[in-house]
């Protein structure tokens, strides 16, 4: 009886142990990244390990990747965001990506650089679904796809990223590899404008001053020339101090 007691009591124990990994584990995380905010990059890069999971890894990627605590070390760094990458994390797929990409602490490749964006694509992860798209556009690291290209740049500016957004806005307006459609190409320079891209600011704002492919209206193309200006655009600068005479 005493022994059936027992053998039900560690079951129990290592049962809660088994259950508590995870929670543990977001502790380790958690204490890691409030180490790295304070800026001690040793007590950051213990928690990390101690966590190991794919932020984790690629934390400690990031660590290497740009000598915070430790010795400066592009192949760390890589090992690390290819153990998140292998846990499925898009960041460190996109990361190892940009590495093979810009020649970054190993030799260019943009065959494996396109690998790894994919990877991070079909995640959802919008940068890199733009990367993918710029890729196949022009021909980078693979054969030339002019409309695969184009169906990426599509994904990637419905998912927010702004230079898919403005490219898939001049395809619009222009009629390159997308049907002419100043309503539509009027959408994406907005909802790039929107994100601060002051060419699509700049443009929006000539639509909205002519009415093409949006209602007529001076006040909101000057706001969005004021937009623009701020932003450094020098047309929309000189623009703006025309309308203002």
């Amino acid at each position: 009886m005493l022994n059936r007691t027992t053998r039900k009591i560690a079951l129990a124990t290592g049962l809660s142990l088994v259950l508590a990994l995870p929670s543990l584990s977001r502790a380790d995380f958690a204490a890691g990244q409030q180490a790295f905010r304070n800026g001690d990059y040793e007590t950051a890069l213990r928690e990390y390990r101690e966590d190991g999971g794919a932020q984790a890894c690629y934390r400690i990627g990031t660590l290497y990747d740009n000598g915070f605590g430790v010795p400066e070390n592009k192949q760390e760094a890589l090992k690390w965001y290819h153990k998140a990458a292998d846990l499925g994390l898009d960041q460190a797929q996109h990361r190892i990506g940009e590495m093979y990409d810009n020649g970054r602490g190993v030799e260019e490749n943009p065959v494996t650089a396109l690998n790894w964006y994919l990877k991070a694509a079909e995640q959802g992860m919008a940068i890199a679904q733009f990367k993918v798209g710029d890729m196949y556009y022009t021909g980078k690291g693979v054969k030339q796809d002019v409309a695969l290209g184009v169906k990426w740049l599509q994904q990637a500016a419905k998912m927010g990223n702004i230079r898919a957004q403005y490219e898939i806005a001049t395809m619009y307006e222009t009629g390159r590899e997308l049907k002419k459609d100043i309503s539509e190409a009027a959408k994406w320079y907005l909802r790039a404008a929107e994100q601060g891209h002051s060419r699509a600011q700049y443009t929006i704002a000539l639509l909205f001053l002519k009415g093409e492919g949006v209602r007529q209206d001076r006040a909101e193309a000057v706001k969005w020339l004021r937009k623009a200006a701020e932003g450094g655009h020098t047309k929309a600068q000189m623009d703006l101090a025309g309308l203002s005479q």
